[in-house]
């Protein structure tokens, strides 16, 4: 009896729906009961409660960044990066139990503790899931012999993965241990139905934006995906061969990023040349060739 190969199998990978809400109008701090607490705006308005539709958009997180979770986790604690942040993808959703919210409560005010925590969580996990990929295991030893705990009992050390040969069984332990707490509290598996057709689809679904973020990291995990940093706008994209992500030979994130990249260097290149800067100096600062470098200076239209 023949057995079809691995490669032959398809690999099972269910969708994702998920929608979240963001103010409008951004978030603020405010000081509650001795507590920073983020909060919507329009919080104040008098049908705040009533009408919150009037006040919120809803959008799909995962369409408008496939490296949503390494954004999060680069974040600087502070208080106006977390609101940026809070402006661009709404609040996390979550409380400090990470116990699931009613739909209707996803404004709720966040503590500054609370963002600070999560931050700092998923960026341990993807700082050791990046010492995994790299296959250094001289630095994952050394790490390893600074983190475990050789005097623990023997069951936590199994626990741990500290006696393993390969030290990134630790370090995946690790990652393991931070995240399916959240994917068990902010993640649901649900049968739908396939539009009209008479057919049910396996789903993730997110029951928060915190969710979303580790569910995004752990399918990253799952399938080894690597990122790269737009070096315009800053954000990471996904680099592979699914719909989510870019080719290998990717540099920027979009077709703007990569237009406003080029706009600039022309930009920077005209303005040097009016400073009196000589072509092979424009062409070492631009990294360019002389005749590229002409080009450039040739198209612009004296004022």
């Amino acid at each position: 009896m023949k057995t079809r190969s691995a490669k032959a199998i398809a690999r099972f990978v269910p969708s994702v729906n998920f929608t979240w809400r963001r103010a409008v109008r951004g978030y603020h701090w405010i000081d509650a009961e001795g507590v920073r607490r983020l909060v919507p705006i329009d919080a104040i308005q008098p049908d705040w409660n009533s009408s919150p539709e009037r006040y919120v958009s809803e959008y799909r997180p995962l369409a408008e960044r496939s490296g949503l979770f390494w954004e999060f986790a680069a974040l600087d604690p502070t208080e106006d990066a977390i609101r940026q942040f809070a402006d661009k993808f709404g609040l996390l959703g979550a409380n400090p139990q990470f116990n699931l919210i009613p739909k209707q409560a996803r404004l709720q005010p966040e503590s500054f503790e609370l963002w600070k925590r999560e931050i700092e969580d998923l960026r341990q996990a993807v700082v050791a899931w990046r010492l995994v990929v790299s296959g250094e295991r001289k630095a994952l030893e050394k790490l390893k012999r600074k983190l475990a705990r050789p005097d623990a009992p023997l069951a936590i050390q199994r626990h741990l993965h500290v006696n393993e040969k390969d030290p990134a069984m630790f370090f995946l332990g690790a990652i393991q241990r931070a995240t399916d707490p959240r994917l068990q509290q902010e993640v649901l598996s649900r049968l739908v139905f396939a539009g009209s057709k008479p057919r049910l689809n396996v789903i993730m679904e997110p029951q928060s934006l915190l969710g979303t973020l580790w569910l995004q990291f752990a399918a990253a995990v799952d399938a080894g995906k690597s990122f790269a940093k737009c070096p315009r706008c800053g954000v990471p994209f996904e680099v592979s061969r699914d719909p989510s992500g870019k080719r290998r030979s990717a540099r920027f994130c979009s077709d703007r990023c990569r237009v406003a990249h080029y706009r600039g260097r022309i930009d920077r290149a005209r303005q040097l040349k009016r400073e009196g800067a000589p072509l092979r100096e424009i062409a070492r600062e631009l990294n360019t060739r002389i005749a590229t470098l002409r080009n450039w200076l040739a198209d612009e239209h004296p004022a």
